[in-house]
């Protein structure tokens, strides 16, 4: 009978099992960034990629422009399945409250999910910590809490657009 003790695993194996185990770095969270975008190459011409980027530049750079959210939705309706699509569902989560924020926070989980910020912030994984924390903020802890793990389960490492990790934030608001 083998003992377990004995097992001798070379050191190889060890380093990629416990990589296995970690959550991803910011940098590898970047690079899964820089990957996603890269899939619009596909989707859309080189000058519709400019008029995209520069019309979500329109609106970055001065969010709290009257004319910013009539932007975002523009970037929505007319590049929906762009990475910058999922980005700007969540900026119009922002301007936004109440139900308005809710439905906006919703659409970033189900339509773009997928979507990532430059700075290695995915937009499935915010989303659901933002609509974690406005379930809170409204009472209804058993939707914030299951948005929380959600988060921890199916995002390990999700970070905010500081580099923090989204479960601190989420113990912060003792939803884990």
């Amino acid at each position: 009978m083998a003992c377990w003790s004995s097992l001798v695993l070379p050191l190889s194996l060890i380093v990629a099992l416990s990589a296995q185990d970690a959550p991803p770095t910011v940098e590898t969270l970047r690079q899964r960034a820089q990957e996603r975008m890269r899939q619009d190459l596909s989707l859309y011409s080189p000058a519709d990629l400019r008029a995209l980027e520069e019309l979500y530049q329109s609106a970055n750079k001065n969010l709290r422009d009257p004319d910013a959210k009539d932007i975002l939705k523009r970037v929505v309706k007319d590049y929906p399945k762009s990475n910058r699509a999922g980005s700007a569902v969540l900026y119009l989560a922002q301007l936004s409250s109440g139900a308005e924020r809710e439905a906006f926070l919703k659409s970033a989980i189900e339509s773009h999910g997928d979507t990532w910020y430059g700075n290695g912030v995915q937009v499935g994984a915010f989303a659901r910590a933002q609509l974690a924390a406005f379930y809170a903020a409204e009472n209804k802890l058993t939707e914030a809490r299951a948005l929380a793990r959600e988060v921890t389960d199916r995002f390990p490492g999700a970070i905010d657009h500081g580099g923090r990790p989204l479960a601190d934030m989420l113990r912060t608001l003792k939803l884990l």
